[in-house]
């Protein structure tokens, strides 16, 4: 374990390193406009983009969320993570071709529901987005608090404050610029992180050999299913509502479109595909860690193994690794407070409260945003810290990609979709979710309740159903090319057409 007096300078230096790296790319990058703020004037280079948006799908939570499903469900943990994790980044690109088709001159993907139906659709869209991109910055800062005040002794509401008084900042500074440039750094330490720490927790613990010997011994009877690929006693409670939520989190991340829009439109198949891979190598890595976790202790809740497992590593390796830890928890908050702040400046302030704002005036917003949701996530994850586990948070927070996937879909490359059917398959679709979420924990009574996959599988139904049927009834007759600017054709893999 690290001293709280070495936990507390090692948030100092990645803090003042941060707001430094921001506050030269501030100046280097000139982000003095909205769309430079919101993204990067769409000018990002393929390696910083998808630098970028590989350590943003590399969660900050798979440190928590992979040995949790190992020590819950063994072997078969690795699949039932990673599989819903990498399909959300492929499940993106059919999107991302189609919108850089059709929509090239946005800034905020959401900003496409205007031009598409209307003001009514695009505030639906607005609620969900927001609550998502809320909730998920919520799950990474409910790591930094467990992991780093874990390791450290520090109060996880003090770790927790330091990180998002941190990021808020060189958000603030820096946008979407700053944001990306401080998740390359990141993501080379994320790299360090699986290459070299994993490994290394390995090496303490004795080695491969001494960690099977140990699982073998601690499970038990369990340990024959503990160790197959074929376990799955978890895939209800587990991989499904991961798969039905966070497996399609990417199509509604803000998060996702603003690197979208940031790429050149040539690069976006290739940077959703290199990130969509080089997120299940730090997941089969991360899954190391619950396995040394279930070797060397017989009695730790799966909630736990992280913390106690990482405790094995000498001091100097836990002091680096908390320093790494730190880069990556980083890049996974930073990305949902820039999403939030574009969301806020372009899609609430300028559409719908001043459509003469200024440009300097939208700056200002996006900037104020990037604070004032700091606090609302960091207020939100202690609220959350005490009152459930972590898998749970996780799994509750793709709930919202239930409402709008179907939707989303139909109005892409459906012209009969109409605005009065897309709000009624999102809202109803929340309320009904809402109500299902509810009874499950007790909050409200009904019988019998659902698991929490059969309430996703609900949601993405009614969502999708009402959408089609409603739409039927009452048609558009949309001409795509309308929302088109000229020269916007595009090829397969979203390149210009020439």
């Amino acid at each position: 374990m690290v001293t709280q007096l070495t936990g507390g300078a090692l948030l100092a230096v990645w803090g003042i390193a941060m707001i430094a790296l921001s506050y030269y790319i501030y100046q280097r990058q000139s982000v003095t406009d909205t769309e430079e703020f919101i993204t990067a004037g769409g000018r990002a280079q393929l390696g910083l983009t998808t630098a970028s948006f590989a350590v943003t799908w590399m969660w900050a939570g798979d440190i928590l969320g992979v040995p949790q499903y190992v020590g819950i469900t063994g072997v078969a943990g690795i699949w039932m993570y990673a599989a819903p994790a990498v399909l959300s980044s492929f499940v993106v690109i059919p999107f991302a071709l189609r919108m850089r088709k059709l929509f090239p001159q946005g800034l905020t993907y959401s900003e496409y529901f205007i031009e598409r139906f209307g003001k009514w659709a695009h505030l639906a869209v607005i609620l969900v987005i927001l609550y998502t991109m809320v909730l998920g910055g919520v799950i990474q800062l409910f790591v930094g608090g467990s992991v780093i005040g874990g390791l450290t002794g520090i109060d996880p509401n003090i770790v927790m404050a330091v990180l998002m008084g941190v990021i808020g900042i060189y958000i603030l500074l820096g946008g979407l610029w700053g944001s990306m440039t401080t998740d390359f750094v990141q993501f080379v330490s994320a790299l360090a992180l699986t290459l070299v720490f994993v490994p290394l927790l390995l090496v303490e613990a004795g080695g491969p050999g001494q960690v099977y010997e140990g699982m073998v011994t601690n499970l038990g009877e369990q340990s024959a299913q503990f160790l197959s690929m074929a376990n799955f006693n978890a895939i209800e409670g587990l991989f499904l509502p991961y798969a039905l939520g966070l497996g399609v989190w990417g199509v509604v991340s803000l998060a996702t479109w603003q690197r979208v829009f940031a790429v050149r439109r040539d690069k976006t198949s290739r940077f959703l595909t290199i990130g969509g891979i080089g997120v299940f190598t730090t997941i089969a890595m991360y899954s190391v860690i619950g396995f040394v976790g279930l070797a060397a202790f017989t009695d730790v809740a799966p909630g736990n193994l992280s913390i106690e497992a990482l405790g094995l590593l000498p001091d100097w390796a836990a002091i680096i690794f908390l320093l790494v830890a730190l880069m990556v928890l980083g890049s996974s908050v930073d990305s949902y407070l820039t999403a939030i702040a574009s969301l806020t400046s372009r899609d609430i302030y300028y559409r719908h409260l001043n459509t003469d704002a200024s440009d300097d005036q939208q700056l200002r917003v996006a900037r104020g945003a990037s604070i004032g949701f700091a606090a609302v996530i960091f207020a939100a994850t202690v609220f959350a810290l005490g009152s459930i586990s972590f898998v749970q948070l996780l799994l509750i927070g793709g709930i919202g990609a239930s409402a709008l996937v179907g939707p989303f879909a139909l109005s892409l490359f459906w012209t009969k979709a109409s605005q009065t059917g897309f709000v009624t398959g999102v809202i109803v679709s929340q309320l009904v979710t809402a109500f299902l979420l509810a009874a499950s924990y007790d909050v409200v009574v009904t019988s019998p309740t659902l698991k929490l996959w059969e309430i996703m599988a609900v949601g993405h139904l009614v969502s999708t159903g009402l959408t089609l049927l409603v739409s039927a009834a009452s048609p558009d007759d949309f001409r795509f090319e309308s929302i088109a600017q000229e020269g916007s054709a595009v090829v397969t893999d979203g390149g210009d057409d020439q």
